[in-house]
């Protein structure tokens, strides 16, 4: 007992005295185009890991290794994908583990992905039993201004993303992820402004935003730390030899609804990028819809079949819990409308609140909701396009003439 007390008043207290100063300077010696604000900071590799990693049960028999990383790309790049299988079939047994680069990654997918049908079978997403919020303990706090953005598309580079979010306020970063095999972008980085309010704004209102073909995915960060320098580094990272460019653990960013045709869609943006500036392929409401009173719902119904006269009497019903609504409209999309993405299903369902404090909270409430077996989707639409879209529908509601 008394080597035992010794050895903790010398040994043991000199590496726990060093472990901050060693982890700083491993940190230091991270390549300058890591953009991971956790390993920058010095945090322990193996509590990132955990933060990082993902409970998957209830997966589909049929499905395997790489169709779920695929899926599970969309919110950042996988690690490792590691499924339990049954010795005696050689199958696996229904459930597994998806680590991530980054915990944002973690986070976002257990938020959109829990209770999501895939391949018929009702998914279950959590965190894994060595997760505690005791590993936690000791990072760095994640800064209020700083969002983190995933499924961008190859071809929309840093400063494009930069002009895309620059209208809820002054970006003071964008950086993105660097995958130096391809020395192209991951799909996945951080963007940080210079208040918190906008940061908020742009979480809440890009989250879902269609841009190049791909669905964004945007949440507040979890982990602080500095930033890296992202795709501004390759300037000082040599080219990976040819032999070795195939060796890589990471995937870029694809969204599961898109899996077959996301290539040809991303090979068509690119060409479009080639011919002239970037940002003009990209199309972006004239005013930031954060300040929008206006809530765009979609998949509450199965189709147009499933629509009668009473549905935005209904739906008035339940957004009136959020605020007072000047009017709800059931917009049947056109197909010129599903060509270009504007909507996404054959039934949008628009509220117009009367102020955009009631909108913010709408979608809290609806987004990701399960309605009738269905998953809704929700987010702040822009007024000016609101308006054109719905200017001849006639399946509107409006409380005051009822009143």
């Amino acid at each position: 007992m008394a080597y035992a007390q010794e050895l903790q008043q010398t040994v043991f207290k000199n590496i726990l005295e060093e472990e901050p100063r060693l982890r700083g300077e491993e940190a230091r010696k991270l390549p300058a185009c890591t953009v991971n604000p956790g390993l920058l900071a010095g945090v322990d590799v193996r509590n990132m890991s955990v933060m990082s990693r993902i409970y998957v049960g209830s997966i589909n028999f049929e499905l395997n290794d790489e169709q779920l990383k695929r899926v599970f790309s969309e919110f950042g790049s996988v690690c490792s994908v590691s499924m339990s299988k049954d010795p005696a079939t050689g199958r696996h047994k229904g459930f597994g583990f998806i680590e991530y680069d980054v915990p944002e990654a973690a986070t976002l997918a257990m938020e959109v992905m829990n209770g999501t049908m895939l391949g018929g079978r009702q998914l279950k997403i959590g965190r894994p039993n060595n997760y505690s919020l005791a590993v936690t303990q000791g990072f760095p706090a994640p800064p209020a201004e700083r969002i983190y953005v995933a499924n961008v598309n190859e071809a929309i580079s840093e400063d494009v993303l930069r002009e895309i979010f620059a209208p809820f306020g002054q970006v003071n970063a964008c950086v993105l992820a660097v995958d130096i095999a391809t020395r192209k972008h991951k799909g996945w980085g951080f963007i940080e402004f210079a208040e918190e309010a906008p940061a908020e704004q742009a979480a809440l209102a890009m989250n879902g935003f269609s841009l190049g073909n791909l669905v964004l995915r945007v949440r507040r960060c979890v982990v602080g730390g500095p930033l890296g320098e992202g795709m501004a580094a390759l300037g000082s990272v040599s080219e990976v030899p040819e032999a070795a460019a195939g060796v890589s653990n990471n995937v870029s960013a694809r969204p599961p609804q898109q899996v077959i045709d996301v290539a040809a869609s991303i090979n068509s943006i690119i060409g479009e990028a080639a011919a002239g500036p970037s940002v003009n392929h990209v199309q972006r409401p004239a005013t930031p819809p954060a300040m929008s009173p206006i809530v765009l719902l979609e998949n509450v119904v199965g189709g147009r079949s499933e629509v009668d006269d009473e549905l935005a009497a209904d739906m008035e019903g339940e957004g009136k819990k959020c605020g007072a609504i000047a009017k709800v409209v059931v917009h049947i999309t056109s197909e010129q409308e599903l060509a270009t993405a504007a909507l996404a299903g054959e039934v949008s369902i628009f509220f117009h609140f009367k102020d955009a404090a009631s909108a913010v909270r709408a979608v809290e409430m609806f987004d990701r909701r399960w309605f009738a077996g269905r998953q809704v989707a929700a987010r702040l639409f822009d007024m000016d396009q609101y308006r054109v879209l719905t200017s001849a529908d006639t399946m509107v509601y409006i409380p005051e003439a009822h009143d």
